[in-house]
């Protein structure tokens, strides 16, 4: 049991914690202690450290100390209380209108720092709040449930109840003579989280007239007309005395997140004649000149409180301070150009830098300590003056100058539109509106671009609404407890300057979705998206505070940011668009135009190439095309000039940034011309392929969706798979190789999934052929697994091969020896409607096979490839290429044994006899045999002749 008499003593701590001395034996940090004297009893919770209070004193706040009315020194009694029970719900009262209105404004930052103030609360006790280092709440504790005093918890309800008294400010003033007014900029903020009706403007409500933004004149258009440095957009009537000579001037009080307050006087004017959209969008935004920002140190929009000026200030003499080399002519300049600026009344502050005609620099002191000054001419009548030398520093400009938005987002018609629809969403009503916009497109699609030109849209006339960006990637690797305070805080400034605009730029960096089982990435996603989903619900409910955030993909989103069904945080989406051929030629011209381009130039031939790249992919061949100007320019001449060639060279060092993720196949870079025999193949492959992609003017006007599915099938062995990559060499495509077997997984949706990247990375490589080697493993009949694996991948294939979204810039190609176990879904038009057999080569081919195969072997004079390809009746072209093989290697072994007896053997040509060629063919046989082969002909008899004999596929079982 603790209880003594302690002295009180003040610190600085801004928490409502007492302080302990830790040779004090039966104490403990955590502790609830009682202290009372003569009129007062408190309870607190107590802290043990060293260095601030001696053993014989209690430490506590002085602000806190006064308010419950302890006085430093004085002697207290201090004892514990044995039991603080955790309280799960207390109702707090601010002693005052505007602490309420304050508590409602920083609601956040309360929310996250009110247990690091207080933990001991007690029904009836007053506590004091900081907001920030100079910034305080008081508030008076209500009822605390169930039992009082108790303790603080993270689940504790903490209600805030309004008073019910009104501010003295407002006490006794009349209503306002303009309520529709007051009530659209009341409404604007309280009708996010309500859409009921507000009523009649009351003396109560009219105290947010007192809250304002300031807004730089520099901001608005030169058509203005400015005679006064502070204007408002509707007349101020916070105290409605229209006979008061001083009605029009306030004390301007700045506020910001960390509490700080700076203060300046001011007079208010009014704005005339000005448009309909700029009235209902600076409801509540004071116009002020560059100047005010530098004397506050602030930017904006800076939130400002209006507080009435109760008199004028009694001066009698100026002091003014400047240079020696000014001080001679000073006084005489400042009492002409007070005479000239005195009608209206102005005012003055203290220490305010004035530039009198731009030549004389000065700034005034008044006696007292006066913070303040209204010129009239009666005050110029009776006012002295007096010098002083001081050195005067001239307030500098640092309002952010506003930057102009980006020329591309006006050129190019996907990201003009994406731009028009954001803002058609944000200002669907003329004035800004609370929504929240996800902007989902590949990597280099211009989000960055979009996103920029919002936030300077809106930034400038005549919106004025503040953005804030953050760049997601920066702050990747921080605990949760850091993101919690570094977005806390960020919404904090935002509200003070609400309404606001939050841009979140890679959103997925941070709230990804983890597929599989549970992992600490998995967690730390889940919390920290659960974490932003509250706090940006929380913060919309009161104030006016939109999001607009950008993904890569919308599914790559966690649940608790977006969800497929049911309630969205973000009920706008919008995708940037690929850039079509018309587009690039536009940003084509727009990054070359800036230099001196060849007339010669072809755009045509460059969009053509550059097929597939998106706007970074442009700005990169840009830049590498310059280079290549800069390194062939003439010593003549000062600017580059830009050709086709360096365009040429420089699309050879471009690697678009959809390609940098995807392997492409390069096969054994062969065209049809190093493949012998199936003619009709290529050729329906070159119509299908080459002609499109060579010639897409004539096609573009077909008025059908073009075939781009085939399939290619035949025995093992003739060619199906080198072709596919001659074909793609031969069409100047790109290729993507796929086996069947890889893309099969044990795991439920793991298949289809690997379907759909696939088809996903054929278009971002487009143009490019998608070809599929042993088709039938992958996609055989459905009904026939019994693991239902490979149905679901058909049902797939089917889906991304025919579905609602066509594929564009993309050829399928399959291979397969077994069409028969194919389902037969797969093989209907606008699916692999083409079928082409690569057939067993006949003697024609089989001569031509063998020519293309042996033109790189040193061959005899006496080979005769006709008798070679009479006698391979039967053999595919693998079995060909093998016998070749086989008598390279008998002429090597041949010349070994012949100088195995010499210390080396000196290179020396390898000529192939015919003799070397007829043993290589005894010894290599036919990879099928006759039966085999006969089997494969009724096989493809059927199916191309759609016999009505069903195929005995039998029952499949696979491990997959």
């Amino acid at each position: 049991m603790f209880d003594t008499v302690l002295s009180v003593k003040y610190v600085s701590e801004k928490n409502c914690f007492v302080y302990l001395s830790p040779k004090h034996k039966n104490v403990n940090t955590g502790m609830c202690m009682k202290m009372t004297n003569d009129s007062t009893e408190a309870f607190f919770s107590a802290k043990v450290i060293s260095n601030i209070v001696e053993f014989d004193s209690i430490a506590i706040n002085s602000t806190y100390a006064k308010l419950l009315g302890f006085q430093e020194n004085e002697l207290v009694n201090v004892s514990n209380v044995s039991q603080s029970p955790v309280v799960t719900c207390v109702i707090i009262k601010p002693l005052t209108q505007p602490d309420y209105e304050v508590l409602e404004m920083f609601s956040q930052n309360v929310q996250s720092n009110l247990l690091d103030q207080v933990r001991v609360i007690h029904s009836g006790q007053k506590l004091v709040i900081w907001i920030g280092n100079s910034l305080t709440v008081s508030v008076m504790v209500e009822n605390v449930q169930p039992v009082s005093p108790g303790a603080l918890d993270f689940l504790t309800e903490v209600v805030i109840e309004p008073p019910h008294n009104s501010s003295h400010v407002l006490n006794n003033c009349k209503v306002a003579e303009k309520p529709q007014i007051l009530q659209e900029y009341i409404s604007f903020f309280k009708s996010i989280s309500s859409n009921e009706d507000i009523g009649p403007v009351n003396s109560e409500t009219r105290i947010r007239d007192r809250y304002y933004r300031l807004i730089p004149l520099s901001f608005l258009p030169s058509s203005f007309k400015i005679k006064s440095n502070v204007f408002t957009g509707y007349i101020c009537e916070t105290v409605p005395d229209c006979d008061n000579e001083i009605s029009n001037f306030f004390k301007m009080t700045l506020l910001n997140s960390i509490g700080e307050e700076k203060e300046m006087f001011i007079r208010l004017s009014n704005f005339v004649d000005v448009p309909v959209e700029f009235y209902n969008n600076n409801l509540g935004n004071l116009f002020v000149d560059n100047s005010v920002f530098s004397f506050l140190q602030c930017d904006f929009p800076a939130r400002v409180v209006l507080q009435k000026i109760p008199r004028s200030p009694s001066v009698k003499e100026i002091e003014i301070h400047s240079t020696k080399s000014y001080l001679i002519n000073l006084v005489e300049e400042l009492k002409k150009y007070l005479a000239d600026h005195c009608v209206p009344p102005i005012i003055i502050n203290a220490k305010y830098p004035i530039s009198i005609n731009g030549r004389f620099h000065c700034f005034l002191t008044f006696s007292h300590n006066v913070k303040f000054c209204i010129v009239d001419q009666e005050f110029l009548r009776n006012c002295s003056y007096s010098v002083c030398d001081e050195f005067v520093t001239s307030l500098e400009d640092i309002v952010k100058k506003r930057e102009t938005s980006n020329e591309m987002c006006f050129t190019i018609a996907p990201v003009k539109s994406i731009c028009d629809n954001i803002l058609s969403v944000l200002l669907k009503t003329g004035v800004f509106e609370v929504e929240n916009i996800i902007l989902s497109g590949r990597p280099g699609t211009g989000k960055s671009s979009v996103m920029e030109n919002i936030s300077r849209t809106l930034n400038s006339y005549p919106y004025f609404i503040k953005t804030e960006r953050v760049y997601c990637k920066n702050i990747k690797g921080k605990t949760l407890e850091s993101l919690h305070k570094f977005f806390t805080d960020l919404l904090s400034n935002l509200i003070l300057s609400q309404p606001a605009l939050l841009i979140l730029d890679d959103l997925q960096v941070l709230c990804e979705v983890w597929e599989g089982e549970e992992t600490p990435n998995t967690i730390f996603s889940n919390r920290v998206s659960e974490m932003l989903h509250t706090l940006f619900i929380d913060t919309q409910k009161v104030h006016a505070v939109g999001i607009l955030a950008s993904t890569d993909l919308v599914s790559k989103l966690n649940k608790h940011i977006y969800r497929s069904r049911g309630n969205h945080l973000y009920k706008n989406v919008f995708t940037m668009e690929d850039l079509n051929k018309a587009d690039r030629i536009l940003l084509l011209k727009h990054f070359l135009g800036k230099h001196l381009v060849d007339t010669s130039l072809d755009y045509e031939e460059l969009a053509l190439k550059t097929d597939g790249f998106v706007v970074q992919d442009i700005e990169d061949f840009y830049t590498k095309a310059l280079f290549e100007a800069y390194k062939d320019r003439q010593e003549d001449r000062q600017t580059p000039m830009i050709t086709q060639e360096h365009c040429l060279v420089a699309l050879k060092k471009t690697c678009a940034l959809s390609l940098q993720s995807i392997t492409f196949h390069n096969g054994n870079r062969k065209s049809f011309e190093d493949i012998g025999g199936l003619h009709d193949v290529k050729n329906v492959l070159i119509e299908s392929l080459m002609w499109p992609a060579k010639y897409p003017n004539i096609f573009s006007h077909a008025p059908l969706r073009l075939q781009s599915g085939i399939l290619l099938y035949g025995p093992p062995g003739t060619g199906k798979t080198l072709i596919a990559g001659a074909a793609a060499r031969q069409c100047g495509l790109r290729l993507i190789s796929i086996k069947g077997p890889e893309l099969l997984s044990k795991y439920i949706g793991a298949s289809e999934q690997g379907v759909r990247d696939v088809f996903d990375k054929a278009q971002l490589g487009k143009p490019c052929i998608l070809f599929f080697d042993e088709f039938d493993s992958l996609a055989p009949r459905r009904g026939h697994d019994n693991t239902g694996v490979t149905d679901r991948v058909v049902n797939q294939l089917l889906t991304q091969l025919d579905g609602v979204e066509a594929l564009t810039g993309v050829c399928v190609l399959a291979a397969t020896s077994r069409p028969d176990l194919l389902d037969p879904a797969l093989l209907r038009p606008g699916r692999l409607d083409k079928q082409l057999i690569c057939s067993m080569p006949n003697y024609d081919d089989r001569l031509e096979i063998l020519n293309i195969l042996s033109s790189k072997l040193d061959l005899a004079e006496d080979v005769k490839m006709e008798e070679i390809a009479q006698k391979t009746e039967g053999y595919s072209g693998a079995d060909l290429q093998s016998v070749l093989f086989t008598a390279q290697i008998s002429t090597m072994k041949d010349c070994v044994s012949t100088n195995i007896f010499q210390d080396s053997i000196e290179a020396q040509p390898l000529k192939t006899s015919h003799e070397i060629l007829l043993q290589s063919l005894s010894q290599t046989k036919p990879s099928l045999p006759k039966s085999e082969r006969a089997k494969y002909e009724r096989i493809y008899k059927k199916f191309s002749g759609r016999s009505v004999e069903t195929f005995n596929t039998g029952s499949r079982v696979t491990l997959a």
